[in-house]
């Protein structure tokens, strides 16, 4: 009976151990992986096809009133020529597509996502502009524990943000100009 008990602790250690080993090389092959991406040219950024003028009837007064400020989607903001802007999302979204950070899965090693803000107009289908991040989620581990993930060393801007969440931020600031 003393040898079934030991031979069981040996057994559930050995699978517990075995088990650590495998998610740190899934660990390990993701951020391989993910580097090998990051280091793509051309992977990563903000890419702007064709910059579009925006008529007056494409903005509308920036609110006074505290409440209706924080009400504001922020990425609707628009700087033109150091004149802040905010674009009237209505007749803005009849014209135009604007879909963010959107996953596609690059790989099941990880997993690894590519997400993507992109700007679409919707009379032709054209694609105006698109920014890209890569999220490595880190190993099988984030199933199973919260893990928000790692994106793409892109750099920081003046203000110390990372420039991989501003490439989306401001997407639509760096698509248009007022005309």
């Amino acid at each position: 009976m003393k040898f079934f008990w030991i031979s069981t602790k040996v057994a559930i250690a050995l699978i517990l151990i075995g088990s650590l080993s495998a998610c740190a090389i899934e660990r390990m092959r993701s951020e391989q992986l993910f580097e090998q991406y990051c280091n793509e040219e051309g992977r990563v950024g903000q890419f702007i096809y064709q910059r579009v003028a925006l008529s007056e009837e494409f903005f509308r007064p920036i609110p006074t009133d505290g409440k209706k400020l924080r009400q504001v989607d922020t990425s609707y903001y628009f700087d033109s020529n150091g004149e802040k802007l905010l674009i009237a999302k209505k007749p803005f979204k009849q014209i135009y597509t604007v879909n963010y950070w959107e996953r596609k899965e690059l790989s099941q090693v990880g997993p690894i996502y590519s997400v993507e803000t992109t700007i679409v107009r919707k009379s032709d289908g054209k694609l105006l502009s698109k920014a890209v991040s890569l999220l490595n989620m880190q190993g099988k581990t984030s199933k199973y524990v919260p893990v928000q993930g790692v994106y793409c060393s892109t750099g920081r801007d003046s203000k110390g943000y990372h420039l991989s969440g501003k490439h989306h931020s401001n997407l639509i600031n760096n698509t248009f100009y007022k005309q």
